[in-house]
Order: structure tokens, then C-alpha cells, then sequence
């Protein structure tokens, strides 16, 4: 089973790539995360966001991840650092 985070959207650094203020950790990750990550999008069920990549801008990401609470499905980390990932909204409340 993969590594899970949850957090809300920040800055947009590209159409596929975001920075996350991680608020949770499941219990059992294997890796540890900062408070602060950035994440690369691997694949997404995020509400707004195109379903063809290549539509994909960071306007439309902006609008589909600031300040949104998501839940990341980590995949690996690539030789820089970023978390990649899959991205989806984690609901109201919840996890």
C-alpha cells in the first residue's frame, strides 16, 4: 500500500506541479514528509480538472487545488525531491 498525505493546495508552479502545506500523514507511511511539499501530478480525480493532460494549465490547476483539501496517493519521489503522485479532492471534512 502507498504512502498518503493530505493538505490544502498552495502555489502553482506548472500544470502538473504544486505546492502542498501537508496538514496529515497516514500512520504507517513508509517515507516522512515536511510540512511543505511540492507535488508532481501522476493522475488525477480532481473536480474541474480535465480529463486530457494536454488542457491541463496552472490557471486551471489554481482554480482546482488552491486552498483545497487533497489527498495525495504517492507514488515515489523523483531524484529531485518531488512527490509524485495521485491527486484528489478529499472531501468535506474528511479524509
Amino acid at each position: 500500500m502507498s504512502d498518503i498525505i493530505w493538505g490544502n493546495g498552495a502555489e502553482v508552479i506548472s500544470p502538473t506541479l504544486f505546492v502542498l502545506n501537508v496538514t496529515h500523514r497516514k500512520d504507517g507511511n513508509k517515507d516522512t514528509y515536511a510540512d511543505t511539499e511540492k507535488i508532481e501530478i501522476t493522475d488525477a480525480d480532481v473536480p474541474g480538472l480535465p480529463q486530457n493532460r494536454s488542457e491541463w494549465t496552472k490557471d486551471i490547476l489554481a482554480s482546482c487545488t488552491k486552498e483545497a483539501f487533497l489527498k495525495i496517493e504517492v507514488d515515489r519521489r523523483d531524484s529531485s525531491g518531488v512527490v509524485m503522485g495521485k491527486v484528489s479532492h478529499s472531501g468535506v471534512g474528511g479524509y
